[in-house]
């Protein structure tokens, strides 16, 4: 299993990848501290499930020996692979006027670029770690998503995913529907006493609906 921990400068994309690896089936946290990471990779141990975990300023351990203690404690099953995602200076100011969100830094006074650049020296020791750097400065979200699903599972695309459900119409159109087909036209096997119990998984339904090709 792998623990993917996820850092970076703020607004060079963790969100976006957290978002991507969740959708490819990581248990993901948003700021977990970081003493805490043994335990929640020991309680994901028993259900077979990778993690990944954003660390930041927000709750980076005072020295770099709290982060490699933590490594050290957890459970041999788990893999860790640090990322860690960056964009120059020009995009991160770009993107935060853009959002015209704060700065986790901004609480100390500083000015946006002040604080862009004391949080690239606070963050340098899990850089200076990580297994993978990412440059986002010319990347779309999308862009990003495609990159980690290519980088951890080997393709581009997601996968698709159909639910079909059946309905009554009396009973209104499901709001959860993309696409809705009436098939009212077909024959019903509901009225047929011996298939009524049954449902469309049965083969006595489908043989009931193949014997009908009109």
């Amino acid at each position: 299993m792998v623990l993917m921990i996820v850092s970076g400068r703020s607004g060079s994309g963790k969100s976006v990848a957290l978002r991507a690896l969740e959708d490819m089936g990581f248990y993901c946290v948003d700021n977990l501290p970081v003493v805490l990471l043994p335990d929640l990779a020991r309680s994901l141990a028993d259900r077979n499930i990778s993690a990944a975990v954003s660390i930041d300023v927000r709750n980076m351990p005072e020295s770099p020996e709290i982060f490699e203690q933590a490594m050290q404690n957890l459970p041999e099953c788990f893999s860790p692979q640090l990322l860690f995602l960056d964009a120059d200076r020009n995009t991160l100011i770009r993107r935060y006027s853009d959002t015209r969100r704060l700065h986790p830094l901004s609480s100390k006074n500083l000015s946006l670029e002040s604080a862009i650049d004391e949080e690239s020296d606070l963050l340098e020791p899990l850089r200076s770690r990580a297994d993978l750097i990412v440059d986002t400065s010319e990347m779309s979200v999308h862009e990003l998503a495609e990159m980690l699903r290519t980088r951890l599972l080997g393709k581009r695309e997601r996968e698709l995913t159909m639910v079909f459900e059946s309905f009554g119409f009396k009973h209104g159109i499901p709001i959860d529907a993309d696409y809705v087909f009436d098939v009212r036209f077909l024959p019903n096997p509901h009225w047929d006493p011996k298939l009524r119990p049954m449902t469309g998984l049965d083969k006595p339904v489908a043989a009931f609906l193949d014997r009908h090709t009109e």
